[in-house]
């Protein structure tokens, strides 16, 4: 389907997770204690999310076993793109627009590194970006606003350095998660990356920079830091929009999914639903067998591979 369905079992766009938890016998002391840390964790927000994002949070940080590609996650568009034999090209799209024979799109971009910009036709597009930022010229009738939403501001401030101990006189854990919702924290959480001799074996996150005194009351020595400031997650909320993955025929959308969860497994769905809509589109074919088209045993297979 070209929309995400609503009617789900846990109905993402109708209540919390605060609301959820409590409706399935969940303790306020559990949901405040536990499911607040995986939140601020995972998405830097808290129970006033939609229930479906909370309880990915959870799959995420406490529940079952996670998948990680062997030398780092950041392998795994490379790798992907060498499997699928992609021709990549690395460039500033400006436009998307219909091409003038009313098949396609015709892509302008910036050519190299110069204030140029070259044109090309393609028979469809894939968008795998989120839209509130991606500052390109769609078509007329794309309704960009009704297919996003604000982004959580996130800093993650890698620290290579030693951490002060959280409560004095005790070891620290390998990671400190917090629970309070006061917009005061000073840090969401504190990941430990592994050891001092790594480039950068802290990740903090926090919804605001942190000043060079804050740094030092978290940390006893500072080697080296590293900031990044980004709009990482959608702000969830309830009741809550889910756009479409098709923007217009031949046109595609894969951070859709992002609008009902953000993860990087959930960006696996959206990518097999677009290709699943693009070979439709395509081949011109109504109905589409995804075990046939994806051939799910050699996919199988390249999960193994990772």
């Amino acid at each position: 389907s070209s929309g995400i369905n609503a009617e789900w079992p846990l109905r993402p766009g109708g209540s919390t997770m605060r609301d959820s938890l409590t409706s399935l016998g969940v303790s306020d002391l559990i949901q405040n204690e536990i499911v607040v840390a995986t939140l601020h964790s995972n998405y830097n927000q808290d129970l006033n999310v939609n229930g479906f994002v909370g309880f990915v949070s959870l799959a995420g940080g406490l529940v079952g076993s996670l998948w990680k590609v062997a030398g780092g996650n950041f392998l795994l568009p490379p790798r992907l793109v060498k499997e699928s034999g992609a021709e990549l090209v690395k460039r500033k799209v400006k436009r998307i627009l219909p091409s003038d024979n009313k098949k396609g799109y015709t892509l302008t971009y910036a050519s190299g590194d110069t204030e140029e910009f070259e044109t090309e036709e393609f028979d469809a597009v894939v968008l795998a970006t989120p839209l509130h930022n991606a500052d390109i010229e769609l078509p007329d009738g794309v309704d960009v606003s009704g297919n996003t939403k604000p982004f959580q501001r996130t800093l993650a401030t890698f620290v290579n350095g030693v951490l002060a101990p959280i409560v004095p006189g005790e070891k620290n854990p390998g990671d400190v998660l917090t629970v309070t919702s006061k917009d005061k924290l000073l840090f969401s959480s504190i990941g430990s990356k592994g050891s001092v001799d790594m480039d950068f074996n802290y990740k903090v996150f926090s919804k605001l920079p942190l000043t060079e005194d804050q740094i030092n009351k978290l940390f006893s020595k500072v080697n080296e830091i590293k900031v990044v400031d980004w709009m990482a997650y959608p702000k969830y909320s309830v009741p809550d929009s889910l756009p479409d993955f098709e923007l217009a025929p031949g046109l595609y959308y894969i951070n859709a999914i992002e609008s009902a969860a953000s993860a990087i497994e959930m960006s696996c769905i959206g990518s097999k639903n677009v290709a699943l809509l693009l070979y439709q589109y395509l081949e011109n074919v109504k109905n589409v067998d995804s075990g046939a088209v994806c051939q799910t045993e050699e996919m199988e297979q390249f999960k193994e591979e990772l």
